[in-house]
Protein backbone atom coordinates (compact mmCIF):
# COMPACT_ATOMS: atom_id res chain seq x y z
CA UNK A 1 0.00 0.00 0.00
CA UNK A 2 3.01 2.01 0.59
CA UNK A 3 4.62 1.65 -2.82
CA UNK A 4 1.25 2.69 -4.05
CA UNK A 5 0.54 5.86 -2.07
CA UNK A 6 4.44 6.71 -3.13
CA UNK A 7 4.25 6.39 -6.49
CA UNK A 8 0.71 8.29 -6.92
CA UNK A 9 2.16 10.92 -5.36
CA UNK A 10 5.76 11.22 -7.45
CA UNK A 11 3.18 10.70 -10.35
CA UNK A 12 1.15 13.38 -9.17
CA UNK A 13 4.33 15.81 -8.37
CA UNK A 14 5.65 15.25 -12.07
CA UNK A 15 2.15 16.67 -13.61
CA UNK A 16 1.74 19.43 -11.54
CA UNK A 17 5.54 20.41 -12.34
CA UNK A 18 5.01 19.63 -16.23
CA UNK A 19 2.07 21.92 -16.32
CA UNK A 20 3.96 24.26 -14.74
CA UNK A 21 6.75 24.32 -17.38
CA UNK A 22 4.48 24.64 -19.99
CA UNK A 23 5.51 27.81 -22.56
CA UNK A 24 2.37 28.17 -24.28
CA UNK A 25 -1.90 27.70 -23.10
CA UNK A 26 -2.91 24.09 -23.51
CA UNK A 27 -6.77 25.02 -25.53
CA UNK A 28 -4.02 27.98 -27.72
CA UNK A 29 -2.16 24.48 -28.38
CA UNK A 30 -4.76 22.47 -29.26
CA UNK A 31 -6.25 24.20 -31.50
CA UNK A 32 -3.32 24.62 -32.88
CA UNK A 33 -2.27 21.63 -33.43
CA UNK A 34 -5.75 20.13 -34.57
CA UNK A 35 -5.86 22.91 -37.44
CA UNK A 36 -2.27 21.58 -38.39
CA UNK A 37 -3.35 17.84 -38.36
CA UNK A 38 -6.54 18.68 -40.39
CA UNK A 39 -3.95 19.84 -43.21
CA UNK A 40 -1.92 16.47 -43.24
CA UNK A 41 -4.41 14.03 -42.90
CA UNK A 42 -7.96 13.69 -43.01
CA UNK A 43 -9.50 10.19 -42.04
CA UNK A 44 -12.77 10.80 -44.15
CA UNK A 45 -11.23 11.27 -47.15
CA UNK A 46 -8.98 8.07 -46.48
CA UNK A 47 -12.02 6.32 -45.27
CA UNK A 48 -13.97 7.70 -48.62
CA UNK A 49 -10.91 6.63 -50.36
CA UNK A 50 -10.25 3.40 -49.23
CA UNK A 51 -13.73 2.21 -49.82
CA UNK A 52 -13.92 3.27 -53.54
CA UNK A 53 -11.14 1.33 -54.20
CA UNK A 54 -11.80 -1.74 -52.03
CA UNK A 55 -15.08 -2.44 -53.96
CA UNK A 56 -13.40 -1.93 -56.85
CA UNK A 57 -11.08 -4.45 -56.02
CA UNK A 58 -14.25 -6.73 -53.99
CA UNK A 59 -16.10 -6.40 -57.52
CA UNK A 60 -13.62 -7.51 -59.48
CA UNK A 61 -12.49 -10.42 -57.02
CA UNK A 62 -15.80 -11.27 -56.99
CA UNK A 63 -16.31 -11.62 -60.86
CA UNK A 64 -13.18 -13.32 -61.20
CA UNK A 65 -13.57 -15.65 -58.17
CA UNK A 66 -17.38 -16.01 -58.23
CA UNK A 67 -20.61 -16.47 -60.50
CA UNK A 68 -22.71 -13.40 -61.62
CA UNK A 69 -24.09 -10.92 -60.04
CA UNK A 70 -24.38 -11.76 -56.90
CA UNK A 71 -20.58 -12.58 -56.53
CA UNK A 72 -19.45 -9.28 -57.84
CA UNK A 73 -22.05 -7.37 -55.40
CA UNK A 74 -20.94 -9.38 -52.24
CA UNK A 75 -17.40 -8.59 -52.97
CA UNK A 76 -17.85 -5.09 -53.65
CA UNK A 77 -19.52 -4.55 -50.17
CA UNK A 78 -16.85 -6.39 -48.64
CA UNK A 79 -14.15 -4.79 -50.42
CA UNK A 80 -15.94 -1.61 -49.65
CA UNK A 81 -16.19 -2.62 -46.03
CA UNK A 82 -12.66 -3.31 -45.70
CA UNK A 83 -10.66 -0.59 -47.77
CA UNK A 84 -12.84 2.15 -46.06
CA UNK A 85 -11.73 0.62 -42.80
CA UNK A 86 -8.31 0.51 -43.67
CA UNK A 87 -7.97 3.95 -45.68
CA UNK A 88 -9.61 5.07 -42.69
CA UNK A 89 -7.61 3.68 -39.65
CA UNK A 90 -4.46 4.43 -42.02
CA UNK A 91 -5.70 8.45 -42.18
CA UNK A 92 -6.70 8.34 -38.25
CA UNK A 93 -3.05 7.56 -37.45
CA UNK A 94 -1.29 10.02 -39.87
CA UNK A 95 -3.76 12.85 -37.89
CA UNK A 96 -2.73 11.83 -34.54
CA UNK A 97 0.84 11.76 -34.96
CA UNK A 98 1.01 15.40 -37.04
CA UNK A 99 -1.84 16.50 -33.71
CA UNK A 100 0.82 15.28 -31.19
CA UNK A 101 3.92 16.46 -33.12
CA UNK A 102 2.21 19.76 -32.83
CA UNK A 103 0.79 19.95 -30.09
CA UNK A 104 4.07 18.83 -28.10
CA UNK A 105 6.35 21.75 -30.32
CA UNK A 106 3.62 24.07 -29.50
CA UNK A 107 3.72 23.45 -25.76
CA UNK A 108 7.35 23.39 -25.34
CA UNK A 109 7.96 26.72 -27.76
CA UNK A 110 9.70 29.25 -26.10
CA UNK A 111 7.02 32.44 -26.17
CA UNK A 112 8.79 35.39 -28.19
CA UNK A 113 9.57 38.34 -26.63
CA UNK A 114 6.82 40.80 -27.57
CA UNK A 115 6.71 44.86 -27.14
CA UNK A 116 3.29 44.88 -26.31
CA UNK A 117 1.76 48.48 -26.05
CA UNK A 118 0.24 49.89 -22.94
CA UNK A 119 -3.31 49.31 -22.86
CA UNK A 120 -5.20 52.70 -23.72
CA UNK A 121 -1.78 53.87 -25.59
CA UNK A 122 -1.77 55.43 -28.95
CA UNK A 123 0.63 52.60 -30.10
CA UNK A 124 -2.27 49.73 -28.50
CA UNK A 125 -4.91 51.84 -30.02
CA UNK A 126 -2.83 51.38 -33.35
CA UNK A 127 -2.19 47.55 -33.29
CA UNK A 128 -5.67 46.96 -32.44
CA UNK A 129 -7.29 49.03 -34.72
CA UNK A 130 -4.49 46.77 -37.15
CA UNK A 131 -5.88 43.81 -35.36
CA UNK A 132 -9.66 43.88 -35.67
CA UNK A 133 -11.51 45.69 -37.97
CA UNK A 134 -14.47 46.33 -35.79
CA UNK A 135 -12.58 47.77 -32.53
CA UNK A 136 -13.94 51.24 -31.43
CA UNK A 137 -11.40 52.99 -29.77
CA UNK A 138 -13.30 55.28 -26.89
CA UNK A 139 -14.08 51.67 -25.34
CA UNK A 140 -11.40 49.33 -26.86
CA UNK A 141 -13.32 46.87 -27.76
CA UNK A 142 -14.37 45.16 -31.04
CA UNK A 143 -17.66 42.66 -32.32
CA UNK A 144 -16.27 39.19 -32.70
CA UNK A 145 -17.39 37.45 -35.58
CA UNK A 146 -20.92 35.13 -35.50
CA UNK A 147 -20.19 31.82 -35.04
CA UNK A 148 -23.01 31.03 -37.70
CA UNK A 149 -25.63 32.74 -40.07
CA UNK A 150 -28.45 33.97 -38.51
CA UNK A 151 -26.60 33.44 -34.91
CA UNK A 152 -27.08 37.05 -32.81
CA UNK A 153 -24.53 38.73 -32.24
CA UNK A 154 -21.98 37.60 -29.76
CA UNK A 155 -21.28 40.27 -26.48
CA UNK A 156 -18.23 43.09 -28.09
CA UNK A 157 -14.33 41.87 -26.35
CA UNK A 158 -11.78 44.39 -25.44
CA UNK A 159 -8.39 43.98 -27.52
CA UNK A 160 -5.75 41.51 -26.00
CA UNK A 161 -2.80 42.21 -27.57
CA UNK A 162 -0.38 40.52 -29.20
Amino acid sequence: MRILVTTCAIIGALALSSGMASAQNSTYCANQATAYAKKVANPVVGGVGGGVVGAVAGIIAGEVLGQGKGAKAAGGIIGGTAGAALGASSQKKKFDQAYNEEYYRCMNAVPAAYNIPAAGSPAWTYQCSLKYKSFREYDGTFQPYRPYAGAPLPPRQVCILP
